[in-house]
């Protein structure tokens, strides 16, 4: 028996941040942007992140032809949750009403959706849960300084969604890599959801901001995504000639075709959406895997490898051996409240956090 994907989703929302805005933010323009990352524009949430799950959870639910109750376990991958207790799992479990699943929060960065994949795919085979739904939601602009062009160029809000559950037909996961590199922790941190340090009521700007070391990123990227996925497909007992889809995380496109290259692999084989979503954390693979199943990449029976890396530093892969149906059984009305605020609007809590450390920046 082998947990198969029955159900996807995503939850995008409404407001753009696109290069010709963070051009009046920061000392940027559109072709260095897109030259360094391949980003036009990037999502900025007007609600919480338990929001976004919740939309695309109905979705996932909707493609799999399943209803709340029907789920006995919920996980939820996310860097930026709302709150640490109870877990952003639960609340999201009682808005759905899944009062069959237990629940729980999954921090692996930028990989929580690998890290995800393979945790829900064990619990199915080993018999501990039937259906699993699996969600990766973030908020990042909240940990944004958008006085810095070397990481708020990056970074956007969204959510994705699958449902898991058995099959004895022979689809589902069949290879799986996870790795981790706390050594290489430092290459990017924000401590601003943690618990270090004394307590207060001031938050010092400083301190509470995404500290990213973008060069050494790249590299460990790159050797780590090409490494993860020789080892998922070796483990599944394929080779790279095998593969007929790959949804890597959405950091960077540079990284994305680098590790590509390295791999030996078509390009058009490749789910590339960082264009219009940015790098969106643990929700950047499923959104992206989303979108390759309504495209058209993903077919029947054919074998896709879901790859990432992030903070931690974290890797990880999977090989999965797609099922029959590649059409959502139904859809979802969720959708969330509209919007009425501007994107400038939305910054303005970051922007005026951070001045402090800006005083003198000729950007000003």
């Amino acid at each position: 028996m082998r947990a198969t994907f029955t159900g996807w989703g995503k939850c995008v929302p409404p407001t753009k941040l696109t290069n010709a805005d963070l051009e009046q933010l920061v000392d940027t323009d559109d072709d260095w942007i897109v030259e360094r990352t391949g980003i036009h524009e990037r999502r900025i949430s007007h609600v919480e992140t338990t929001d976004l799950a919740e939309v695309a959870a109905h979705r996932a639910l909707a493609a799999a032809g399943l209803e709340p109750a029907d789920i006995d376990m919920l996980i939820m991958a996310t860097v930026t949750p709302e709150i640490t207790c109870p877990s952003n799992a639960c609340v999201l479990q009682e808005r759905l009403g899944a009062v069959n699943a237990a629940a729980f929060d999954l921090n692996a960065a930028c990989s929580g959706w690998i890290y995800g994949t393979a945790t829900a795919a064990s619990m199915i085979t080993g018999g501990v849960a039937e259906r699993v739904l699996l969600v990766g939601a973030e908020k990042l602009h909240w940990v944004m300084d958008y006085w810095d062009r070397s990481t708020c160029i990056l970074f956007g809000d969204g959510a994705g969604a699958a449902v898991l559950e058995p099959s004895q037909a022979g689809d589902g996961v069949i290879g799986t890599d996870l790795g981790a590199d706390g050594v290489s922790g430092r290459t990017m941190v924000f401590p601003t959801l943690g618990t270090r340090g004394r307590l207060s009521s001031v938050l010092d700007p400083f301190q509470h901001r995404l500290h990213f070391d973008g060069q050494a990123v790249f590299k460990i990227a790159v050797q780590g995504i090409e490494k993860s996925v020789r080892r998922a497909v070796d483990r599944a007992g394929l080779s790279l000639g095998d593969v007929d889809a790959v949804i890597p995380h959405q950091a960077n496109e540079r990284i994305i075709t680098a590790a590509s290259r390295r791999l030996g692999l078509d390009p058009d084989r490749v789910m590339v959406n960082i264009a219009t979503h940015g790098n969106s954390a643990a929700a950047s693979v499923p959104m992206a895997l989303t979108d390759a199943l309504d495209s058209g990449l993903i077919q029947p029976g054919a074998v896709v490898v879901q790859t990432a890396f992030g903070g931690g530093v974290t890797w990880g892969s999977t090989v999965t051996r797609w099922g029959e149906r590649v059409t959502p059984l139904g859809t979802s009305d969720a959708a969330l409240v509209d919007c009425d605020e501007t994107v400038f609007d939305l910054l303005a809590p970051n922007r005026d956090f951070y001045a402090p450390l800006h005083a003198h920046s000729p950007a000003d």
